[in-house]
């Protein structure tokens, strides 16, 4: 048994390191795809946008704020323009995003990548990110008439004061902290066959399986995957069956508790004991629904497998 287990360990730490990608778990997979098409639009249409002879990042803010409230007229309200200027610095314009989950993003329009648009990503740690030097409540000034000015010449609100409606420029992990590169979960599987009166279903621990798992958090399309490998056992003494299967889940985020997502599995089979001249194929096919929450995720699954035929799986995650 300690084989197997280190056998799963090995092949799903290998799936980690080759397939992990850093990705911002607490945002939701609509606002987080949004907000993606909105920098990518903005970065390839941006203009001198206030007339001052350069393109900067009040350029860059003004262009992804006209071009979310064109693209998402019923969610205007969600973006807004914040200036950050702390002493001695000239500041910085951004854009401000309401999550569904009433969290609020920073977003950095100049982001190196659409891909990696949380300002903590793109500026050193603690650079833009203190709200007592943010004013929130200037977006219809810098949309007004363009014109030529600099950005210390205007005196704003601060955020800290009682009229400003966001409490918080922090995004999704103030420092990126909280930002995920993916999932390692574990799971139980439980047969869903009785045989007979005694079974216990889901709870006999002679037919069971355990998942270990590396998943990918949801990509700009909305898609994931769950590399995964499965241990097996049916039956106890003379006529033990176990398994060991590798195998890939393909999922869609919805939203953060509809992620349907469907796998194929296989691997080899034996009884009794491991070896050459007593191995078999085997085989596994699965559907099932991720949530997340936070950092967090769990999964539902149903499945059919070779060696225990109908089964069900509970699995949580950590997000690495």
């Amino acid at each position: 048994m300690r084989k197997e287990f280190a056998v799963l360990s090995v092949l799903v730490l290998f799936f980690a390191k080759a397939f992990a990608q850093k990705d911002y778990s607490q945002i939701s997979p609509r606002i987080h795809r949004m907000i993606v098409a909105t920098v990518k639009e903005a970065q390839a249409n941006v203009y001198d946008y206030n007339l001052d002879g350069t393109v900067n990042c009040r350029d860059y803010s003004c262009v992804f704020k006209i071009t979310w409230d064109r693209k998402f007229p019923a969610e205007a309200y969600r973006c807004i323009l914040v200036r950050n200027t702390p002493p001695n610095d000239t500041g910085h314009l951004f854009v401000n995003i309401l999550d569904d989950n009433s969290c609020y993003i920073d977003v950095e329009p100049q982001a190196y990548s659409p891909q990696h648009y949380l300002m903590a990503e793109n500026w050193p740690k603690g650079k833009y990110s203190n709200s007592a030097y943010s004013y929130y409540n200037e977006t219809d000034y810098w949309l007004s008439e363009p014109r030529g000015f600099a950005m210390a010449e205007h005196s704003g609100r601060s955020g800290n004061s009682g009229d400003s409606y966001y409490s918080s420029a922090s995004s999704a992990g103030d420092s990126g902290e909280n930002a995920c590169g993916g999932y390692f979960s574990l799971g139980y599987m439980g047969s869903l066959s009785l045989e007979n009166s005694s079974d216990s279903g889901l709870l006999n621990f002679q037919k069971y399986g355990v998942e270990l798992a590396f998943e990918t958090p949801f990509y700009e399309d909305g898609f994931f995957l769950i590399f995964a490998a499965d241990y097996i056992t049916d039956g106890e003494g003379e006529h033990k069956e176990q398994a060991l299967l590798t195998g890939l889940d393909v999922g869609y985020c919805v939203n953060s508790i509809i992620q349907p997502y469907v796998g194929t599995f296989a691997g080899v089979k034996w009884t009794d004991t491991f070896s050459l001249e007593n191995i078999g194929f085997a085989w596994k096919v699965c559907a099932g629904n991720r949530f997340s929450f936070s950092s967090f995720i769990v999964r539902a699954e149903v499945s059919y497998c070779s060696v225990l035929k109908g089964t069900a799986m509970v699995a949580i995650g950590i997000g690495l």
